[in-house]
């Protein structure tokens, strides 16, 4: 078992994406922040070693000491302070700058020449310093060669912020591109997923193969799975109607010969032959008429309650026309009721069909939408049922009452598709009516 949560496909992808961009962008800002700093370095290294070899070259010997010919150094070299300095030192006399004024710079002895340092300068300047050691006639000169870094320095830090704000803009541009093409790129997921809604709700028969080839394979299985069980469904369902249509007629025929040899047989062995041959008949009702309301309808359609209950109210009404059947409907138009069509007409057929065997002359009927699912409630003036007597009535088979047609299947089967879907059954007396009232709640 993972130890993972799982997570929405596009927040994987969001994520990914969002730390290879973030790793990505950093890695750039240093490298950008980094190559001005080396290459500025190393272009004023190499102006350094340029000077640093114009200076030798202007080293002349005047008698016991050296000097330098003014004309050899630049006049940034003169100016006190002025950022550029150099120091020398020929044969143990060292040569100083004048920019260097009295300051002395604190040269370092190089494992190796040429080679670079940093220094502090006059007025703490942040000297890069170019050190080498050059020989000239037989003398060998070591020489120190310094520009200030802090103007420089100064900039780069600036252009680092500047490119630091740019990188941002960028970064959020970047991101709000990528959350787009990730959109734009799940969509196609997304649309499957509208359609497996509309499928589940029965608005559709088969979902939208029109989609990338990535996603086809698992379309068409659903399709071809949706298919299969709509398939065996139906055959199911036209079998069982068959099979009562088929019975009808041995019934019958085992009816007449059982009329005609009632007076052969013993009393009591002819009544229970015609107490089952009666059950079988109306057992085969009940199933040629869920048949005929069930009707061609697929297996996947939902119940659409304010165009099918009325339907179903009109047939009892030609079935009952001695009673009369009442009902309000409080719902969108339109609204449906999440659950299979058959399966509403079953049970409701069977809530009605009850309702009318013990009916006086009303049956009401009531639908609503609330915020906790569906409520149904159908209500009848017959004599109704003991209280001690309600919770009976949903089991398989009971009877309270023998005098009655039914079969006693009704009611139970009615609690097995609340139950299917997870609903509620309640049993009580109607209060307006008088007789037995069945509340139905389905989620």
């Amino acid at each position: 078992m993972s130890r993972f949560k799982p997570r929405h496909i596009q927040t994987r992808l969001t994520f990914w994406l969002l730390t290879s961009v973030l790793v990505l962008v950093a890695l750039f800002w240093l490298v950008a922040a980094r190559a001005p700093v080396v290459l500025t370095k190393n272009y004023i290294a190499d102006l350094l070693a340029h000077d640093a070899e114009v200076l030798v070259l202007g080293v002349e010997q005047t008698g016991d000491a050296p000097r330098l010919d003014p004309a050899y150094a630049t006049p940034l070299y003169e100016r006190p302070y002025s950022g550029y300095y150099y120091q020398l030192d020929v044969a143990g006399t060292e040569l100083r700058s004048r920019s260097l004024w009295d300051f002395e710079l604190q040269s370092r002895k190089l494992e190796s020449f040429p080679g670079t340092y940093h220094a502090t300068g006059p007025a703490e300047q942040h000297l890069l310093v170019y050190a080498d050691r050059i020989q000239k006639d037989d003398t060998w000169i070591e020489v120190h060669v310094a520009a200030d870094l802090s103007a420089l320095e100064e900039r780069i830090e600036t252009f680092r912020w500047r490119f630091a704000v740019l990188t941002l803009i960028m970064l959020g541009m970047m991101l709000v591109g990528q959350r787009l093409i990730v959109r734009a790129s799940l969509c196609p997921l997304d649309r499957v997923r509208q359609d497996c809604r509309r499928l589940q709700e029965g608005e559709i028969d088969r979902l939208d193969e029109a989609v990338p080839p990535e996603l086809r394979p698992m379309v068409e299985e659903i399709n071809h799975l949706q298919d299969t069980m709509q398939r065996r469904l139906s055959r199911s369902r036209k079998a069982l109607g068959n099979l009562a249509h088929a019975l009808k007629t041995p019934i019958t025929l085992i009816d007449q010969v059982l009329q005609r040899s009632r007076d052969t047989l013993p009393a009591e062995t002819a009544e229970r032959l015609a107490e089952g041959v009666s059950r079988m008949r109306r057992i085969t009702d009940r199933e040629l008429r869920q048949a005929r309301m069930a009707g061609e309808a697929r297996g996947s359609q939902r119940f659409e309650v304010a165009r099918e209950l009325p339907r179903l109210l009109g047939m009892f009404r030609h079935l009952h026309p001695e009673k009369t059947f009442t009902h309000r409907v409080d719902c969108p138009a339109g609204a449906l009721l999440r659950a299979d069509r058959e399966d509403m007409y079953e049970l409701v057929g069977n809530l009605l069909d009850n309702a009318a065997k013990w009916a006086a002359s009303h049956i009401d009927v009531a639908v609503s939408q609330e915020d906790d699912g569906w409520h149904l409630t159908i209500a009848d003036d017959g004599p109704g049922v003991p209280t001690d007597s309600l919770q009976a009535l949903a089991q398989r088979g009971t009877r309270l009452d023998e005098s009655r047609d039914g079969h006693g299947l009704g009611l139970a089967i009615v609690r097995e598709i609340v139950e299917l879907y997870a609903g509620e059954l309640t049993f009580a007396r109607s209060a307006a009516l008088g007789g037995l009232e069945v509340r139905v709640r389905l989620p």
